[in-house]
């Protein structure tokens, strides 16, 4: 995770001193202004240490409501669901080829409201360069614990099963044919663990087309469940009650002039 986070830190540092660059180049100044007079919506996808390629989906809302030591300072919204892993599960193949997660028992989400504010440090020169700012969000989280299904041959004459993988009861490895994927009974047996989230991440803002635009996020997430949830088998390693993690998320959305 330490080196995922330093390559994070290491292209925000690039493209801090890209975006410096381009602002003293500029032989055009913007005109001064305290605050940016739009409102902003975008949908994304995140990736982070604690997942998988792609960790989870992202709604973000910010908003301009004036400005902090002559920075534009936007108010920001936005929800995450985001799939937590155990950073020591590993899949294994089955003796028919399909794969399974020995020792995982559930799957953990977490869904996060967040409010929180924006400052705009360096902002576009219309369609050309890029813009950067600083968030600082948080609120609580929605842990969501879901049962691991694997389909398991319990008499080994081929009477396929589905049941929750429990290593202290499968123990026989050659009957067990491979998880039943993730949306198998995907509301049964759910339980909620109640927590809470704080991010800190730096706002790439790239490319903007009239009204659309591309960027991404990129930071440090720090979550906390009120109780541990059990991820991988109890019996077999421990499981944590507090999450850290570097994320980076691609979005793309609008933006609108508020009237």
């Amino acid at each position: 995770m330490a080196y995922v986070i330093i390559r994070f830190l290491n292209i925000f540092l690039v493209l801090l001193s890209v975006s410096t660059f381009a602002q003293r180049k500029a032989t055009t100044p913007a005109p001064k202004k305290t605050s940016e007079d739009y409102k902003m919506l975008a949908y994304g996808a995140t990736t982070n240490t604690n997942s998988g390629l792609l960790g989870g989906f992202v709604v973000r809302h910010s908003s301009a409501v004036g400005s902090m030591k002559g920075h534009p300072l936007h108010r920001y919204i936005a929800i995450e669901a985001i799939n937590i892993k155990h950073p020591k599960e590993k899949s294994e193949p089955t003796s028919i080829a399909n794969r399974f997660i020995y020792g995982k028992t559930n799957y953990l989400f977490s869904v996060r409201p967040q409010y929180g504010r924006e400052i705009v440090y360096f902002k576009k020169n219309g369609e050309d360069g890029i813009g950067i700012s600083l968030i600082l969000a948080g609120g609580p989280s929605i842990g969501i614990q879901k049962p691991y299904y694997i389909k398991y041959d319990r008499t080994g004459r081929g009477q396929i099963e589905i049941v929750q993988y429990d290593p202290n009861i499968h123990k026989e490895l050659n009957r067990i044919q491979g998880s039943a994927g993730i949306w198998q009974e995907f509301f049964k047996n759910m339980q909620l663990n109640p927590g809470v989230h704080f991010k800190v991440a730096a706002n790439i803002d790239m490319n903007t087309f009239g009204n659309s635009l591309t960027g991404f996020e990129i930071g440090l997430t720090a979550e906390a469940f009120s109780k541990k949830p059990e991820i991988m088998s109890n019996k077999l390693t421990q499981n944590a009650q507090i999450y850290t993690s570097g994320y980076l998320t691609v979005y793309f959305g609008n933006r609108k002039q508020k009237k």
